[in-house]
């Protein structure tokens, strides 16, 4: 193909442009998903630390003992403190997302308000069991930010839907039908409702007159409502049933969450 004249030019520099601009845009978001899991690894090896000196200690050393006691009362202020920052973050998004501002830095409060909050729940009512589940979450959280930056959105909310379904089922194994649970499950809607809205709208967020593309236009929503619902029956069927069957459910989850992911993988080839 020539580029020849002054329009050729153009369009040739037009392009160029563009194809610059779309790198930078790649190179901060490979960037954002590395932060995300430099956080992870940081977190992890603190819960390898609370782990050994919170459930296993030597009772017989008095020092131990107190700073077993110091990490209670810890973990139970950290649980308060990211509950407030958390619903804070949230009212302050909303109230930035209502004045047309950037709302990115308040998500990223609320993000990692509400991983901390989840840390300090899970230890503190589920203790060594929940723990264990942690240290598969983390992981867990950080390739759901690679997924988010590296991936399609509609990937992100099916994985998303779809890991809420893994620990709701997980939570029904160990405590039944529970407050968590239940609030595992009221997030599950939250995202099918999210995704039900954005289908209904081309895959756009609208805020007064401006509009704001969430997925793109040929974004695959049959694929992430059937992960809504997959996920919904999963966690219903593991209530019922009883612990037994929630247990070999998480590990069909965990096989559709695979299937997913060699799906949108291939279809970015």
């Amino acid at each position: 193909m020539e580029w020849g004249g002054p329009q050729g030019d153009l369009s040739y520099m037009d392009h160029r442009k563009e194809r610059e601009a779309q790198r930078r845009q790649e190179d901060r978001d490979l960037n954002r998903a590395l932060l995300w899991v430099a956080g992870a690894v940081v977190l992890e090896v603190l819960l390898v630390l609370v782990n050994k000196r919170y459930f296993y200690y030597n009772v017989s050393d008095s020092q131990a003992v107190n700073l077993a006691v110091m990490l209670s009362a810890g973990l139970q202020g950290l649980r308060l403190v990211s509950l407030a920052v958390l619903v804070v973050s949230l009212i302050w998004a909303l109230l930035r997302a209502r004045s047309k501002e950037k709302s990115g830095v308040p998500v990223v409060v609320a993000v990692v308000s509400g991983v901390l909050l989840t840390c300090a729940q899970v230890i503190l009512v589920y203790r060594e069991p929940g723990m264990e589940m942690l240290f598969w979450l983390v992981p867990a959280l950080a390739a759901l930010a690679l997924v988010f930056y590296l991936y399609q959105r509609e990937f992100f909310l099916s994985a998303l839907v779809s890991g809420l379904g893994v620990v709701g089922l997980w939570f029904i194994r160990h405590m039944g039908i529970s407050l968590t649970a239940v609030v595992t499950v009221v997030m599950m809607v939250v995202v099918g409702a999210v995704v039900l809205w954005l289908k209904k709208n081309d895959g756009c967020l609208s805020a007064g007159e401006e509009s704001r593309r969430v997925l793109p236009a040929d974004a695959n929503y049959p694929l992430t409502l059937i992960s809504c619902g997959l996920s919904l029956a999963v966690v219903v069927i593991g209530a019922v049933a009883g612990s037994g069957v929630a247990y070999y459910l998480m590990y069909a989850m965990i096989a559709w969450l695979f299937a997913l992911l060699v799906f949108y993988t291939v279809k970015m080839i």
